[in-house]
């Protein structure tokens, strides 16, 4: 059934780019692409007609539909789906549509339900333990508890037992760095950077164990290799490279000549808030005439905000005035404080080096990257 799906997807998709002359990919224009998916749609509902049982085109259909903008249809589907035939198909196709159930159900707490119902009917499919593991990761990176952190870990080690991928082997390793192992971390991140070399992502990466390990040259050695943005030979989200993931590993090696350096370069497009460690690096190099015209600069900008919301008319209430208010008097409080304390209280702001894996789709049967 799935080579009877896969050639007329292929024969929609040639007609698209030759008939249309349309050379970009199919994914990438919504309002152009939408016939092209309900006439595919249409394909699957007579075949399903026909094979109401067949869990491939019931899979691919509701896959169909989430490229539509039906969610909540996509979701119907594989519910009623599952209920409607529980007693007829097996635990490995409930496995495999749970697994998907859980991916339409994104942030919904039924996402860790449908994951954990696939688990537990010994899911043979990668993709319930990748899901997991990122379910996880992002449960720690929102409320820190380190339990999420070692569920996420665990499920990595699952997944590396059916592939060694590399977004699996980066995120296990990255799960290692989190839990502060980083010695194991960094030796896998050297093995991936052996098979794919001169990856900007590698190379930040174990700077950033070197730099937790002590091991202040090593890090700098790295670090000196990456290049800002999106690596010009891999292609992941994680893959593109930051100015302050960079800069950052100088303050916390204490590099705060190249930290400045590199830091000004950009610091103006962050919000002040952000400031903190730039702030303190210009107090202890004696940079007080910059200190304090950056902190003049934004109290000033603050307090002439506040000026003009006082009289303002656009506000459509009182109340959205008084917190528009208020939230400029929490920053202005906030930046006060933060000057005071770096002047004169011997305040260093902290800084952590963040890892994360590669949030990446864990649909098992996707037409967008798995079809």
């Amino acid at each position: 059934m799935k080579t009877i799906m896969k050639e007329y997807w292929s024969k929609l998709k040639a007609e698209y780019e030759d008939k249309y002359k349309y050379k970009e990919n199919i994914f990438n224009n919504y309002e152009q692409t939408v016939p092209v998916f309900k006439k595919f749609r249409k394909f699957l509902n007579e075949l399903l007609s026909r094979y109401p049982t067949n869990v491939d085109i019931i899979c691919i259909l509701a896959s169909v539909e989430l490229e539509l903008g039906y969610q909540e249809t996509a979701i119907k589907l594989l519910e009623d789906f599952i209920l409607k035939y529980k007693d007829v198909i097996n635990d490995v196709d409930k496995a495999r549509i749970y697994t998907n159930l859980s991916f339409y159900y994104e942030a919904d707490k039924k996402q860790d339900e449908c994951l954990l119902e696939a688990e537990r009917l010994n899911s043979s499919f990668v993709e319930t333990y990748k899901g997991l593991a990122l379910t996880y990761f992002s449960n720690y990176e929102y409320n820190k508890a380190t339990e999420d952190l070692y569920k996420s870990l665990k499920y990595f080690e699952k997944a590396l037992k059916i592939t060694n991928d590399y977004e699996i082997y980066f995120g296990y390793a990255v799960c290692l760095f989190e839990t502060k192992q980083y010695q194991k971390a960094k030796e896998i991140f050297e093995e991936l950077l052996l098979e794919y070399p001169n990856r900007m992502r590698l190379l930040l990466s174990i700077s950033y164990c070197e730099a937790y390990l002590g091991n202040k040259e090593r890090a700098l050695h790295y670090l000196k290799q990456v290049k800002v943005n999106q690596d010009e030979n891999y292609y992941l989200a994680t893959d593109d490279i930051h100015d302050f993931q960079i800069f950052e590993v100088y303050y916390f090696l204490e590099e705060y000549d190249l930290f400045l350096e590199e830091c000004e370069k950009v610091i103006e497009s962050f919000y002040f808030a952000d400031w903190n460690h730039y702030f303190y690096t210009l107090w202890i190099k004696n940079e007080n005439e910059k200190f304090n015209k950056y902190i003049d600069k934004y109290k000033n900008e603050m307090l002439e905000a506040i000026k003009e919301a006082k009289i303002d008319d656009d506000f459509s209430n009182e109340e959205e005035r008084e917190e528009y208010i208020k939230s400029y008097e929490e920053d202005l409080e906030k930046l006060i404080t933060m000057s005071n304390k770096i002047q004169n209280e011997n305040y260093k702001p902290k800084i952590e080096l963040k890892l994360y894996p590669e949030y990446e789709c864990f649909l098992i049967d996707c037409v967008r990257h798995n079809f």
